[in-house]
C-alpha cells in the first residue's frame, strides 16, 4: 500500500502548502427527491397481471412459431433458415423472461432502530472524477440518518489527485492511496483492484468493521435511511451477502437513454429476488466483509467486479437481498451516443463473458436461468438485425416467408399486440411514485428505439466476448463524467446507413413491383416502416443536447452561454 492520510486527523497539516480545493456540487433534483419521497414501498408486486400477460405471450408463441414455420420460403433456405433461427433466439429469450419473471418477491422492512447501529466502512473508489462531485457524494453520506462517528469513510483515489486530497481536508474521510495500476502485489489494475486494496487496508486498520458499503464517486445517497434499511437486512440474516438497492441517475426530461433502468431496477430485480439471484450493481451497495473475504475479495477477472461478485457469493451458498428503495442518484449519467456505447458496450462485454466462460458450479436451476436470460438479452440483438436484413430482402424480391393470405397478416400483426402489451405490464415500474412523469406507451417506445440502436454495440460486444476467450481480458475504460454535446454522426453511422438501406430499398420495390402480393407488400411495409422509425429515432440521438439541426451540421458546438452548464457542472440540470 502506498500513501493514506486521515484528513480529519490534526496531526496531518497540509496548509503550509497552500493548495487549491473546491467546494461540492449541489445536490441533484431526483436525489432531493428521492430522499423527499422516504422509505416506504409497498408489499404487493401485482403478480397477477404481471402473469396473466406472459400467459397470454406463450399462449401467441404456440400460434405464431408453426405458423411461421409453415410459411417459410424453401427455395430461398439461405434468408428463410436464418430468419427462423432469428425468430427461435427472440422467442426463447421472450419465453425466458416469462418463466424467471413468473415469481416476484419483496423483501420485509427491517431498519435498525436508532442505537443498533454498527460501524460501517463506506468506500468510495475514485479515479480523476470531478472533484465536486465526489464531495457532494461524500455530503451526502454524511447527511443520512445514520451516526456519523459510526461511519468510516474511505476515498481510495486511483488517480492520485493532490486537488481531491486537499478538498477532502474539512472532512471526516480517510484519504488513501492504493498502488499504481501495474504495480507488483496489486489484485486487479482497474476497479476492482482499487475497491481490493481499499477492503484491505480498512480491515487492516479496523478488522472488526463487518459491513462495507461501496458507492461510486458520482453517485449521492438516495433515500434518507439507506443505511439503516440495507444493515438492517444483512443483521436480520447471517447468510445475506449483499443487500442492492435501486439506482437513479439525473437525466435529461424524458430519459432518452433509459439511464433509469426502471424495466430493470423495479421490475426485473424483484423476480432475481425470488429466485435468489440478485446481483450486486456496484453502487447502493452493502456487502457483509465475511462474504467479501469468503469470495476472495472482488474479482479482477472480468472487466467490472459487480456481477461477478455476485454470482461468487451465490455459488458458495451465499444469498442476495435486493431492497426497493434509492440507494444512489448518479449526479452525471451519459446522454452522448458514444458514452452510451462506452457504458452498455462495457456491460454487453463482461455479462456475456462471464456467463459463456465464467464459473457457474454451485447455482441451482432457477438461478442459472436467470442468468442465461441476461445472456439471450444480448444475444437478441443478432434476431434485431437479422429482422431488418429481411425486410430490406422481402423489399427487394426475396422474402424469408411466402404468405399470400391476410390470415398470415393478422397472426403476425397480433402476436406484436400481444408482445407490446407483455412488455408494458413489465415495464410498469414498481413503487414508483413520479406518477405525472409516467408516459408508459412513449416510455415503451424509448425503450425500443434505444435495443434497437444499441443492437450493433451489443452484437460487437458478444463477439469479443465469445471469441477473446477466457484469458484474454478486455480493455477497460472509465466511463466519461461530462457529456460532450455535438453531432456525434460517426456513432450513428449504422443507424443512418440503415435509414438509407430501408428507404432505398422500398423505392425499388415500387419502380421494379417486387412484391405482387397485397398481404406481402402489406406485411414488408408495415415492418419496414417500424424498423426505420427505430433507426431514425437512435440517429437523432446523435445530436441530443446539442443545437438545433443546422448549427450542428455547420460545425458549431454550444457554448455554456447557449445551453447553461452541463451536468458535470451542474447536476440539478434536466
Amino acid at each position: 500500500m502506498t500513501e493514506t492520510s486521515i484528513t480529519n486527523t490534526p496531526a496531518v497539516d497540509v496548509s503550509t502548502r497552500a493548495p487549491a480545493r473546491v467546494g461540492p456540487l449541489p445536490p441533484s433534483r431526483i436525489a432531493t427527491a428521492a430522499r423527499a419521497f422516504g422509505d416506504d414501498y409497498p408489499m404487493h408486486t401485482g403478480q397477477t397481471r404481471q402473469r396473466v400477460a406472459g400467459a397470454a405471450l406463450v399462449l401467441g408463441m404456440c400460434v405464431y412459431l408453426p405458423w411461421v414455420y409453415t410459411v417459410l420460403d424453401r427455395t430461398r433456405p439461405w434468408i428463410a433458415w436464418v430468419f427462423f433461427a432469428a425468430t427461435l433466439l427472440s422467442a426463447s429469450s421472450m419465453l425466458l423472461t416469462v418463466v424467471t419473471s413468473w415469481d416476484r418477491k419483496v423483501p420485509p422492512r427491517r431498519p435498525l432502530p436508532p442505537g443498533d447501529e454498527p460501524r460501517v466502512a463506506v468506500i468510495i473508489p475514485t479515479c480523476k472524477e470531478p472533484v465536486g462531485m465526489i464531495l457532494r457524494t461524500i455530503e451526502s453520506i454524511l447527511a443520512q440518518d445514520w451516526p456519523a462517528d459510526r461511519l468510516t469513510i474511505v476515498v481510495s483515489d486511483d488517480g492520485h489527485d493532490p486537488l481531491l486530497k486537499a478538498s477532502l481536508v474539512p472532512y471526516p474521510v480517510i484519504y488513501h492511496e492504493p498502488p499504481d495500476r501495474w504495480a507488483p502485489g496489486r489484485d486487479g489494475a482497474a476497479k476492482a483492484g482499487n475497491l481490493n486494496d481499499a477492503v484491505a487496508f480498512v480491515t487492516m486498520l479496523f478488522p472488526a468493521i463487518e459491513y462495507i458499503e461501496t458507492r461510486d464517486a458520482d453517485d449521492e445517497v438516495g433515500s434518507h435511511a439507506f443505511l439503516r434499511h440495507a444493515v438492517g437486512q444483512l443483521v436480520h440474516d447471517e447468510r445475506l451477502a449483499y443487500v442492492q438497492t435501486i439506482k437513479e441517475a439525473q437525466v435529461s426530461a424524458g430519459d432518452p437513454f433509459i439511464n433509469r433502468e426502471p424495466m430493470f431496477y423495479r421490475g426485473q430485480m424483484l423476480a432475481r429476488y425470488a429466485s435468489n439471484s440478485v446481483f450486486p450493481c456496484g453502487s447502493g451497495l452493502v456487502w457483509r466483509a465475511e462474504a467479501l473475504r469468503d469470495i476472495g475479495g472482488f474479482p479482477v477477472w472480468n472487466l467490472v467486479e459487480d456481477l461477478q461478485s455476485g454470482m461468487e457469493a451465490l455459488r458458495r451458498g451465499w444469498s442476495g437481498c435486493y431492497l426497493p428503495i434509492v440507494g444512489a442518484v448518479g449526479q452525471h449519467a451519459p446522454e452522448d451516443v458514444p458514452n452510451v456505447f462506452k457504458q452498455r458496450g462495457t456491460w454487453a462485454v463482461d455479462t456475456v463473458r462471464l456467463l459463456v466462460w465464467g464459473e457457474k458450479k454451485g447455482l441451482d436451476l432457477r438461478q442459472r436461468l436467470s442468468f442465461l436470460s441476461l445472456l439471450l438479452f444480448y444475444l437478441q440483438s443478432f434476431a434485431l438485425a437479422t429482422f431488418m436484413v429481411c425486410v430490406v430482402t422481402s423489399f427487394l424480391g426475396y422474402a424469408p416467408i411466402s404468405s399470400d393470405r391476410w390470415s398470415g397478416f393478422a397472426i403476425l400483426t397480433g402476436f406484436a399486440v400481444i408482445t407490446e402489451g407483455w412488455l408494458l405490464v413489465t415495464m410498469h415500474p414498481y413503487a414508483d411514485r413520479r406518477a405525472r412523469q409516467r408516459r408508459r406507451m412513449l416510455d415503451l417506445w424509448r425503450v425500443r428505439v434505444l435495443w434497437s440502436g444499441l443492437s450493433p454495440v451489443y452484437m460487437r460486444g458478444a463477439v469479443l466476448a465469445v471469441f477473446g476467450g477466457p484469458h484474454r481480458k478486455p480493455v477497460y475504460k472509465v466511463t466519461r463524467k461530462e457529456g460532450v454535446h455535438r453531432w456525434h454522426w460517426e456513432a450513428t453511422l449504422p443507424h443512418i446507413v440503415t435509414v438509407i438501406v430501408l428507404i432505398a430499398s422500398a423505392v425499388y420495390s415500387v419502380f421494379h413491383h417486387t412484391i405482387d402480393n397485397p398481404a406481402q407488400l402489406a406485411l414488408t411495409s408495415v415492418w419496414g416502416s417500424l424498423y426505420l422509425s427505430y433507426a431514425v429515432g437512435f440517429a437523432m440521438r446523435g445530436w441530443h443536447g446539442s443545437t438545433p439541426l443546422p448549427a450542428f451540421m455547420a460545425g458549431r458546438r454550444r457554448t455554456d452561454a447557449d445551453r447553461g452548464a452541463t451536468s458535470a457542472v451542474n447536476p440539478s440540470i434536466g
